[in-house]
């Protein structure tokens, strides 16, 4: 990874991690209240909210961009974070349209970090032997 490329990267995984700290926190702090909640959003919401799996993905994006802002295990958070953005762009993408392009940037984001991430480790692991 270049020097610009590595200055990129950490500006994307502190801005993505941010994102993902401020939604987990404030989605666990509104608990139950569905005030500011889209119409169409109040029975999922409270569905999520009953089965434990919102407080679930709640926790993973606190503890995920908790570790993309520190920088512990940034590629294990990002791992984390895929499921909840493929979630973030389907539940967008049906319910909330016009919330569409927040997803799409959370999801970009995710992806490019996957990408350097996954370039970065497999530039170091050694040359696979064909001659077996």
């Amino acid at each position: 990874m270049n020097f610009r490329n590595r200055y990129l990267v950490i500006a994307i995984r502190i801005f993505l991690g941010l994102i993902m700290l401020a939604s987990g926190i404030s989605g666990l702090l509104m608990g139950r209240s569905t005030q500011g909640v889209p119409a169409k959003m109040v029975a999922f919401t409270q569905v999520f909210w009953a089965s434990g799996i919102f407080q679930m993905v709640k926790v993973t994006e606190i503890v995920a961009g908790f570790m993309l802002l520190v920088g512990i295990f940034p590629a294990l958070a990002t791992l984390f974070l895929a499921p909840d953005v493929v979630g973030i762009v389907i539940v967008n993408a049906r319910l909330m349209p016009s919330f569409l392009w927040l997803g799409a940037v959370v999801f970009v984001l995710t992806a490019y970090l996957g990408y350097a991430y996954w370039t970065c480790t497999n530039q170091f692991s050694p040359a696979i032997d064909s001659s077996r």
